[in-house]
């Protein structure tokens, strides 16, 4: 869940530089001006390890419920771990604490840096006080890689890998691969070859190292880069503790605060040339197409390698390694987008004879129309298609919705797609889509021949539906905080799996969920994994109907052990 801890920080700093003129409430308060409310909110930041006060820690406030101009408020602590933050405007708020060295923290969290905290709701003139955040100590891996004679590498990309969670696995939806690590973070080889990789939460990682002969994040301009690409790469990427395939590799286990040493000894193999052309649709060399070859079945985007066509439409790839890749190629003119993908086995002889043609592609036109008022919304629609077969050439795509509510996909390969729609404004969302007789949101669209037969037409609604509630434990005597209320489509598919909803409850244990597509869901409440195996604790899920513009409470009972 990191990646959604971040977005607060994020926010807290750009309010930070962005809004120069600020209204200090003492000496470390940081708050741009905005509404006056009268709400409070104070407490302490301090380590879980042993109690003492961070300082200089940040704590933040961000509006849960107002996608455009969420309020924000932040405050520093002192020297004791103290913050205090005035006149915050009622309201429902994501609140967390961060400091540099340690996972973020949000507000009841069971651990820092696992799962959603519960949502701080505010009343008027209410103050929160005694509100305490107990920060672990971030993980960090740290190592050297060195080639075959002992000489430090520079520039070598290490990413940190993991098996998404079951927790992780059940939020991907019915589209999720089944067995691909995830990239969880990266860093590169300094010049005495060493990498310190940190925000680690503790678990079991897979760490990889690639040279792919690319020079990526390094400084190196023209004869330097011009040479680094002529060798390419001379070495196997290679899992810890130095082997090739992954499931010989060891995993680095990491608790809280541990710096682990993960060092590597590179391995000089017999890589091979990938070298082929790229034909235009008019059967002529396409020059400066974009080129990617990247490994299949790979989260890791760090070994990937990018070419651009030359003037007779040829690319060359040096240093590939054996293994099973996927080729990508696009052109962009000034109105189409052309694209061609297909699968490239690299063995131990050079690979010469790739030719790969691209195709113009179906050009599938559409209309969104509004169902009532609403003409100035299409400008916050987004339009996309996602590949749902193993097709070699199938390749997503998206478009933005025309002011007049018209839009277009150019360049579309053959293939299945599952077709989505998000309307960014609040308060509504995608009632259907059809092309011709065929309902999209239910079914593939199927693109065959460089062809569709018909267009597209999407009716967007303002009558967006809307679930409250709350969650208590199973005598229902006490409320539950920081639980995950989910709204899931009954029943779930690949082409609805958009409309998905979740929220935390706040420190009463009450959800709110707008903006809910009417329809027919299951809602669950979840307790999110502690770590160590633990699975997560679930409710039943409840069965719920929404129509237009309705809203429905339904309160949940979650069996919660009395040791939790």
């Amino acid at each position: 869940m990191m990646h959604r801890l971040l977005i607060p920080l994020a926010l807290i700093l750009a309010a930070t530089n962005l809004f120069g003129q600020t209204e200090a409430q003492g000496p470390n308060q940081i708050q741009k001006r905005k509404p006056e409310g009268n709400c409070t909110v104070s407490g302490r930041v301090i380590s879980a390890a042993d109690g003492s006060p961070l300082r200089s820690a940040r704590v933040g406030l961000v509006q849960r419920d107002e996608r455009k101009h969420p309020q924000i408020y932040g405050a520093t602590t002192d020297h004791e771990g103290r913050f205090e933050i005035k006149e915050i405007v009622a309201g429902r708020y994501l609140f967390f604490a961060a400091h540099s060295g340690y996972l973020e923290q949000e507000y009841k969290a069971a651990k820092s840096g696992v799962g959603e905290g519960a949502i701080l709701s505010l009343i008027s003139g209410q103050e929160v006080t005694d509100v305490v955040f107990r920060l672990v100590r971030a993980a960090i891996i740290t190592g050297r890689v060195v080639d075959d004679t002992g000489e430090p590498m520079t520039g070598v990309h290490v990413s940190v890998l993991r098996n998404p969670t079951e927790d992780e696995k059940e939020d991907m939806g019915p589209n999720a691969k089944k067995s691909e690590l995830q990239s969880v973070s990266e860093g590169e080889t300094d010049d005495r070859g060493e990498y310190r990789i940190f925000g680690l939460d503790a678990g079991d990682y897979y760490v990889k190292a690639s040279e792919t002969g690319e020079p990526q994040g390094r400084r190196l301009f023209g004869e330097s880069s011009w040479v680094m690409e002529e060798l390419g790469s001379l070495y196997a990427p290679l899992y810890y503790p130095g082997v090739l395939q992954l499931a010989q590799a060891q995993t680095v286990p990491l608790r809280a605060g541990d710096e682990l040493q993960a060092d590597f000894s590179m391995r000089r193999i017999k890589t091979v040339e990938v070298t082929g052309r790229v034909i235009g649709v008019d059967g002529s060399p396409t020059n400066r197409a974009f080129v990617n070859l990247m490994a299949a079945d790979e989260s890791d985007y760090g070994g990937q390698m990018f070419k651009n066509t030359d003037d007779k439409g040829e690319f060359t790839f040096k240093g590939v390694s054996p293994g099973s890749y996927v080729l990508s190629v696009q052109q962009h003119d000034p109105d189409v987008r052309y694209s061609a993908r297909r699968k490239v086995e690299v063995g131990e002889e050079k690979v010469d004879s790739i030719v790969i043609a691209l195709g113009r592609g179906a050009t599938i036109r559409g209309r969104v129309v509004a169902s009532g008022s609403g003409a100035g919304t299409f400008g916050r629609v987004y339009v996309g298609l996602d590949t749902t077969s193993e097709s070699d050439t199938a390749t997503p795509t998206g478009a933005q919705v025309k002011k007049d509510g018209s839009f277009e996909f150019t360049g579309v390969s053959d293939g299945s797609y599952a077709f989505h729609a998000r309307v960014l404004e609040p308060g509504w969302f995608v009632k259907s889509a059809h092309l011709g007789n065929e309902d999209v949101l239910e079914k593939a669209l199927q693109v065959e021949n460089g062809a569709v037969s018909g267009s597209l037409e999407v009716v967007i609604s303002s009558g967006i539906a809307q679930l409250e509630g709350t969650v208590t434990d199973n005598d229902q005597k006490q409320p539950l905080a920081g639980v995950q209320v989910r709204v899931r489509p009954d029943p779930p598919s690949e082409f609805n799996r958009y409309p998905w909803n979740q929220a935390s409850t706040d420190q009463n244990g009450h959800y709110v969920i707008k903006d809910v597509p009417p329809g027919k869901y299951k809602v669950t409440a979840r307790i999110p994994s502690p770590g160590e195996g633990a699975p997560p604790i679930k409710s039943d899920p409840v069965a719920v109907t929404l129509g237009e513009r309705e809203h429905q409470t339904v309160d949940i009972k979650l069996a919660v052990a009395k040791s939790e």
